[in-house]
């Protein structure tokens, strides 16, 4: 797999979310279609942040195209020396998960990953951060 720079195409109104940038892969570019409007309407997607979207739309993609890679054959492969070991695509799938993750937080597509207080009130174990 060969590194691409992207370019950012520059926004027709000042102040707005430029559209896609070109050098997406088509999966990328299908994921930033589809958020870039509900971030914008959000208030969240800015110029200063768009990078961060292209790198999770592209941590997407790299995610989808291990999973078709690990779906064409298995995930235990066999090394030189005849041991069974996990198949490489697993940590770089993996490793994309996590950074989308982390990109998804940052740019308010998921919660912090805390649940909410149930409905009732509190207990007393509720303000130990158990």
């Amino acid at each position: 797999m060969t590194a691409k720079v992207l370019k950012l195409v520059p926004s027709a109104v000042a102040g707005t979310a430029a559209a896609a940038p070109k050098g997406l892969t088509k999966p990328a570019r299908a994921e930033w279609s589809r958020l870039a409007p509900l971030l914008r309407a959000k208030g969240t997607l800015t110029a200063e942040n768009e990078p961060l979207l292209i790198a999770y739309v592209n941590a997407l993609a790299l995610i989808a195209e291990c999973d078709r890679e690990l779906g064409k054959g298995k995930l235990l492969i066999k090394s030189a020396g005849g041991t069974m070991r996990p198949h490489p695509l697993l940590g770089a799938r993996n490793k994309a998960a996590q950074n989308a993750l982390q990109f998804a937080k940052r740019l308010g597509i998921v919660g912090d990953g805390k649940a909410p207080p149930a409905a009732g009130g509190t207990d007393a174990w509720t303000d130990m951060d158990l």
